[in-house]
């Protein structure tokens, strides 16, 4: 008897799943997982995943290729003719809110093709949450099988540089790159971390599972709601900023001890990946990508952003990484200020986090301004900087 209502009770509770999992589906319901844990990246795409909501061509708004990079599949042979570009960086690079085709990448490739009269080719090597340490790691681990011929660093000035030093970060299961005396090696210490062994079992065990139930996605979706909820509340006093996730700090020069040696093994970040590109023959060039606040329409906003902050301008960390790229000999192009006067003339906001304007990532008009700036800022060099030249690779062609 007992057996007997075990197996109807387990009955029930089949059948109610499945009755949820229908409901979930034909409303719409979904949350689906793109990240899981990688023993070198510490987070990676899942390759094959995809989701969203449906474009009108029929295809998901969300697509990981099967080498774990948003965008369609990418062959490793050099298409002949073709300029390729390496584009490194964080969630404005792999920009989830936009359909692929208006991506910031995919905006700088057409413009660029446009403007140089042959075909130009960007590879999307973006991923939420990454700083410089793991960009260097994808760089060395990923880029270099598909040859390209120019590597182009996104840097997020609001967060990357936090983001470099595990004191700020305030993260453990990703990799960092820490000093021993005068040199900057990596620390893979988060491989034995609690964050990163309990990411591994739900994300690589279960991935199948939450890549194709709707329960488990939202299950999941709850789960992980919590720990951000948490990690924002035990970070609340430590991570002042008019947006979630950004440092005001990096607006100043630094003033603490753990300021400074972030922007050191920054620094130090940046040197490496000059390094990699000319042992591969490669030019490197950088780019720094902008805020909310830099680029706001709303000239007495950003005049009260910096009274408060006691900041003369909202240019510290741009101006910073280009002198140190111009002592080191890598090129350097800064889009706040050229996108901040293209915000006030047309009065746009090239940030919004949903209906909230101002704030979060680029949207549609701001990938377009920042891909077609630095379209014109790499034809430019493309023509008159023999640093940014490609040299012809066998490997390549």
């Amino acid at each position: 008897m007992l057996a007997r209502n075990f197996a109807l009770a387990g009955a029930a509770v089949v059948v109610s799943l499945m009755v949820f999992e229908l409901a979930l589906r034909l409303l719409g319901i979904g949350f689906p997982v793109f990240v899981w844990t990688d023993p070198v990246l510490g987070i990676a795409h899942i390759p094959g995943a995809q989701g969203g909501p449906v474009q009108s061509n029929g295809r998901p708004l969300i697509e990981i290729n099967s080498d774990g990079w948003r965008g369609p599949e990418i062959p490793l042979e050099h298409p002949p003719g073709t300029y390729r570009i390496a584009l490194l960086g964080d969630s404005f690079i792999q920009a989830f809110e936009v359909p692929f085709e208006q991506t910031a990448g995919e905006v700088l490739a057409h413009r660029l093709s446009a403007l140089r009269g042959s075909p130009v080719q960007v590879l999307n090597f973006g991923e939420g949450g990454y700083g410089t340490a793991q960009e260097l790691l994808v760089l060395q681990n990923h880029v270099w099988k598909y040859h390209p011929d120019l590597v182009l660093l996104a840097v997020t000035t609001g967060n990357d540089i936090s983001d470099n030093y595990r004191p700020l970060k305030r993260i453990d299961y990703v990799p960092y790159f820490v000093y021993r005396d005068t040199t900057l090696v990596p620390d893979t210490s988060f491989l034995r971390s609690r964050g990163y062994l309990s990411r591994a079992f739900w994300t690589r065990k279960l991935s199948q599972l939450v890549q194709h139930s709707r329960v488990a996605q939202l299950v999941n979706s709850v789960r992980s709601q919590g720990r951000k909820t948490g990690r924002r509340q035990e970070n609340a006093e430590g991570l002042p900023g008019d947006e979630l996730g950004l440092r005001d700090e990096v607006q100043l020069p630094p003033a603490t001890a753990d300021w400074k040696e972030a922007w050191r093994v920054t620094e130090g970040l940046l040197r490496l990946m000059r390094d990699e590109c000319r042992r591969n023959h490669t030019p490197f060039a950088v780019v720094t990508l902008t805020r909310g606040i830099q680029v706001s329409p709303l000239r007495e906003k950003k005049e009260k952003f910096l009274h408060d902050l006691g900041a003369p301008d909202l240019y510290y960390a741009e101006r910073r990484i280009a002198e140190f790229g111009k002592r080191e000999g890598f090129p350097v192009f800064n889009l706040a200020p050229a996108m901040a006067v293209q915000a006030e003339e047309r009065h746009a906001f090239f940030h919004s986090a949903g209906k909230k304007l101002g704030y979060g990532h680029w949207n549609e008009e701001g990938n377009r301004a920042a891909g077609e700036l630095m379209a014109s800022w790499l034809a430019g060099g493309l023509a008159r900087d023999s640093t940014l030249e490609s040299q012809p690779n066998s490997t390549a062609r």
